[in-house]
């Protein structure tokens, strides 16, 4: 699930146009990821609701990198958006991307199908990748519920906080850190009196 605004095909629509205008305004005034913010109005049911927008994703054939994750490319793919690379890229430097881009070509040709096929196995179990579905289409994703999926979706229910959780772990930190020094202290006490000198039949208890 999800789309990838990276690359979109638009028709000169009233709705588009509202569409449009409420993504730009919710940048704005929320300063969310853009793309976060198209999926959270197309899969809430917004999009079409309030704007009578129709949408739908491009078929496999325009493929993402991204789409690793899942498998390999279709055997016909048209178009390759190279939106992931394993290795961090820098904006100024499209080598990796290019790079990609060229392995894709042989791929698709016929000439070194394991050499994607390798980056398809890597990207399946990379840190950043799996961070990433997580966030935006797991159990960690924000926003509101995406109505649009089936009841028993990972991504549907939305609404989770980073900084709740966090705060959430602090408190669970911050309570295990004084249970343990309310411990540390006890056990102090007790080795205080262990170790103090037994005292003298004058000295001793009442009860003695």
């Amino acid at each position: 699930i999800g789309v990838n605004i990276g690359f979109v095909a638009i028709r000169n629509t009233k709705a588009n146009k509202a569409f449009w205008l409420h993504v730009h305004s919710e940048i704005v005034r929320t300063q969310a990821l853009d793309q976060r913010v198209v999926n959270n109005t197309l899969y809430s049911g917004m999009a079409e609701n309030d704007f009578g927008l129709k949408w739908d994703r491009f078929p496999p054939e325009i493929w993402a990198s991204s789409q690793a994750y899942f498998g390999p490319p279709p055997a016909n793919v048209a178009v390759h958006h190279a939106n992931f690379t394993l290795e961090k890229a820098i904006s100024k430097d499209p080598s990796l991307k290019l790079d990609q881009m060229a392995m894709l070509a042989r791929y698709a040709a016929g000439e070194d199908k394991e050499e994607l096929l390798q980056f398809i196995k890597d990207t399946q179990v990379n840190q950043s990748m799996l961070d990433y579905r997580d966030r935006h289409f797991g159990v960690r994703r924000p926003g509101p519920e995406w109505c649009t999926l089936p009841q028993d979706h990972v991504a549907r229910p939305g609404g989770f906080r980073e900084k709740k959780q966090k705060g959430s772990k602090a408190i669970a930190i911050a309570a295990s850190t004084d249970a343990a020094t309310t411990a540390t202290d006890d056990a102090t006490e007790v080795s205080e009196v262990l170790e103090s000198p037994s005292p003298s039949a004058a000295e001793s208890p009442k009860e003695a």
